[in-house]
Formats: structure tokens, sequence, C-alpha cells
């Protein structure tokens, strides 16, 4: 079995990260900003309260290096998986110094291999072109490859063209963007519906008809 995971609000809360970035500003351009940022209801409100420069504020966001950690369900579940020989892959969208400086705060290269590790800007194709999973399937030819994630809109049409079992982590209050299952057509939505990372662990057991 090949289990594939996304990154932001699906392996950790991606708010983590913007909270990193509003402390890295505060560091940077002063203090007396971090309660700003803090009190707006959106990243883009937080910039925009600080009067710093946009081009500044997204150089900082986007490079600095993030004070964030792994989720205990996200840990036990790929640690689990992981230990009993589950292939554990992970394809996310966005920049790659961004996503790769997450994925190592998260201690997350340790506990998936290097080259099963897909970043749109060093893949150079996005989730929506399905190109890292034809790559996944064809490097580990498997019977059953699954793809966990969040957004509804980019990350389980390809997946279910493709035979994947597409999982949706439902939205916490946390969540930057709001799940849309409704305003999408059918192929978009996942086959499943998990409400915490722990759910795979019983999924996977079900699936494989034995206790991991």
């Amino acid at each position: 079995m090949v289990v594939a995971f996304d990154l932001d609000d699906t392996l950790y809360h991606e708010m983590e990260y913007v909270r990193s970035a509003y402390r890295a500003i505060a560091r940077k351009y002063g203090a007396h900003l971090l309660p700003l940022m803090t009190k707006a209801s959106t990243p883009a409100d937080a910039f925009a309260s600080t009067g710093v420069d946009i081009k500044l504020l997204l150089d900082v966001y986007r490079n600095h290096y993030p004070d964030i950690q792994l989720p205990m369900p996200s840990l036990y579940t790929l640690s689990l998986l992981r230990n009993r020989g589950v292939i554990l892959a992970l394809i996310t969208d966005g920049r790659e110094g961004t996503q790769s400086r997450k994925i190592t705060a998260l201690g997350l290269d340790k506990m998936i291999d290097e080259d099963l590790i897909y970043i749109s800007e060093k893949f150079g194709e996005k989730k929506l072109t399905g190109g890292a999973m034809r790559e996944i399937m064809n490097k580990c030819p498997d019977d059953i490859y699954v793809y966990v994630g969040d957004n509804p809109e980019k990350d389980f049409v390809r997946g279910n063209e493709l035979g994947w079992i597409t999982v949706c982590l439902k939205a916490s209050e946390d969540n930057i963007f709001p799940q849309n299952f409704v305003e999408i057509s059918s192929e978009y939505n996942p086959r499943l519906i998990i409400h915490n990372l722990y759910e795979m662990v019983d999924f996977v057991n079900l699936v494989n008809g034995r206790r991991i």
C-alpha cells in the first residue's frame, strides 16, 4: 500500500505557519506589530494592519524558517504506517523553498523518502495535472494507492481518475480555506471523509484485512 499526504491543513494546521510568520515579522519590524496581526481575521488583513510594504512582508512570510511542530495525530499515524511497511509519500503545491522549510521543520524529511516528496514548483507540475501521482505509481508498483488531503477543489479529482482511494480530512475551525463539497462537480469529491488522522490507522487495517 502507498499512502500519499497533502501538507498544509492536512499534516499540520497552516495557521501555525501563518502565526510563525507573524512572529518573524514582529522580530524584524517591531514587536508592537504582533498584537495587530494576531487580532486580524485573515493574513491579508494582518499584513495591512502593519503599514509595512507588502513585498517586504511576503519576503519574510515565504522565506523565514518556521517555528512549527507536527501534531500528535500526524506523528502517530505516519510513524505507525511507516513502521508497518506502508510506503509514505507527500504531494504539495507551493514554492520549493517555503514548502521545503516546512517539511524540515516538521521532521517529515526524516519520515518520508526524499524521492517521494513532490513540491509543485520543484516537480514542475501542480497537483491538478496528476503528474506526481503517476510518477509515484511508476516508482512504487502496488495494488492500492491512497491520497489524503483537505481541499476538494484540487486534491482528489486526479486520484479519482487514476483509481486512487481519495480521503478528505474534515476541516477544523483553524483551516485557512473553507471546504466546499457542494459547488463542485462530483468527480472532485473524495471517496471517504475522516475527522482526524488517527482514523487512517483503522482504515489501513480494514483495507489490508489485518491489524498493523
